[in-house]
């Protein structure tokens, strides 16, 4: 724990260093205001899912592995071993999108990397001494981290995404917490790299993306 606790400090003071970086030197984000807000569009979208998988992914663990008795293969782990991460991981691209330059958010990717893989290795580790056939047999199946586009485009989105599942977690909070600070850290990065920043114009993309994204998993609930 401890440990993990260092390599959470240094990684924040790594990501807070770059952060700063990049705002000292305004003349590398090579973007204007209307490329930035479809950067934000995008990152917005991103950040929502990633909270969606979060939250479909806790709300099914606990509907069906309570006390970790058996291993959880269904639902969004269908798509991927370890769907929390995963939609972490898309919280963080969503929030590099939005916050720092369009070409960076590789750099956020290997910081993710750094921070988790030994991590995630270890508790497959664990899983796999709880559930040695189950646990083989299931990583023939599903992907480490990032699902196939075959395993997506065959998913049946009400297996994926329960309703009853997805709202009895505190996860849902996260549907209000992490488009509150996108919306402050957008009005700051605004304010550094443009001079000023349009609030009215920053909610008005946040909310189309809300919007769009909302729309679309409505049609795929309903037609997939």
């Amino acid at each position: 724990m401890k440990k993990r606790v260092q390599i959470d400090i240094s990684l924040l003071f790594l990501i807070i260093f770059f952060t700063g970086f990049l705002y000292l030197n305004r003349h590398i984000y090579f973007i204007g205001p209307g490329a930035d807000n479809a950067l934000d569009f995008l990152g917005m979208v991103v950040i929502l899912k990633g909270v969606l998988l979060r939250m479909a992914a806790r709300g099914h663990k606990k509907a069906h592995s309570r006390q970790g008795d058996r291993l959880v293969e269904t639902g969004p782990y269908v798509l991927t071993r370890n769907p929390m991460y995963l939609g972490s991981f898309l919280i963080g691209v969503g929030f590099a999108l939005i916050v720092w330059p369009w070409w960076s958010w590789p750099i956020f990717a290997v910081f993710f990397y750094m921070r988790f893989i030994i991590q995630i290795m270890n508790e497959e580790k664990h899983l796999a001494q709880l559930f040695p056939n189950d646990f083989i047999i299931y990583c023939q199946r599903a992907p480490r981290f990032l699902p196939s586009l075959q395993s997506v485009l065959k998913a049946i989105p009400r297996q994926i995404f329960k309703i009853d599942e997805v709202l009895v977690t505190k996860e849902k909070w996260g549907l209000l917490a992490w488009p509150l600070l996108a919306v402050i850290l957008e009005a700051l990065q605004e304010m550094l790299v443009f001079g000023a920043a349009n609030i009215l114009t920053i909610l008005a993309v946040f909310a189309a993306a809300i919007v769009t994204l909302s729309l679309g998993l409505l049609a795929a609930y309903r037609y997939g």
